[in-house]
């Protein structure tokens, strides 16, 4: 006789997300949300408040040094170490929940934006919009030699202000995010943690799934 084998009560619990998510979508096709769990909940509300913080420090030293450029009569220029001190004060100011999730993102001087792989769908979005204002100005202004940075000879006021606006396209996406899961999640369910992975993974492998059957339709239009 054959023993069915039993399926954990977590996994059970993931599997039933990403139908509730699959089915998430409001009539009229509207976008679903980016997570249901608890978690995604939490990590959502965090970042909203580290980014306020960000921008209202942002706005701070935008002012301060604005008036340091008006005492020295010039305009003042960023160098990586004044950028290394700019940054550690502007994250002092941003105090995440320690029930939350971070992951970093950046943009090099070849204007290559790296993303914490581990980074959750409702995270991952606002980060890479973020970085997006990054990539734009660093495709504008970059020097033809990849061994310059091209932030050396960047105003400082001016460096702070992109950052602002990296900020304002992540609370914008973040706002997004918390609205339709607020609209589409008919319960934000509390997963452990490897229950939330198992989530993201299912969550991931639906995506591609779906970007690859757009693909081929989109393929099969063009051959027809």
């Amino acid at each position: 006789m054959t023993v069915p084998k039993l399926i954990p009560c977590s996994l059970l619990a993931v599997i039933a997300l990403v139908g509730i998510s699959s089915g998430s979508r409001a009539q009229g096709g509207a976008q679903a949300a980016c997570g249901c769990t608890q978690q995604d909940k939490i990590d959502l509300e965090s970042r909203t408040k580290q980014v306020d913080a960000a921008i209202r420090e942002l706005d701070r030293m935008i002012k301060d040094w604005e008036g340091r450029e008006r005492g020295a009569g010039q305009k003042l220029f960023l160098n990586e170490e004044l950028r290394g001190v700019l940054m550690r004060d502007l994250g002092f100011s941003m105090i995440k929940d320690p029930k939350a999730a971070a992951y970093g993102a950046d943009t090099d001087p070849t204007c290559a934006v790296t993303i914490d792989p581990k980074a959750t769908r409702c995270l991952r979005g606002a980060l890479e919009d973020h970085e997006a204002v990054h990539k734009k100005v660093c495709e504008e202004k970059k020097s033809p030699n990849p061994f310059v940075d091209f932030r050396s000879s960047q105003r400082v006021v001016d460096y702070l202000k992109e950052e602002k606006e990296g900020y304002q396209k992540e609370r914008s996406r973040l706002t997004s995010d918390l609205d339709l899961q607020k609209k589409n999640c008919t319960t934000v369910t509390q997963l452990d943690k490897s229950a939330q992975q198992q989530l993201q993974q299912l969550l991931a492998q639906r995506e591609r799934l779906r970007d690859a059957k757009n693909r081929l339709e989109m393929y099969g239009a063009k051959v027809n």
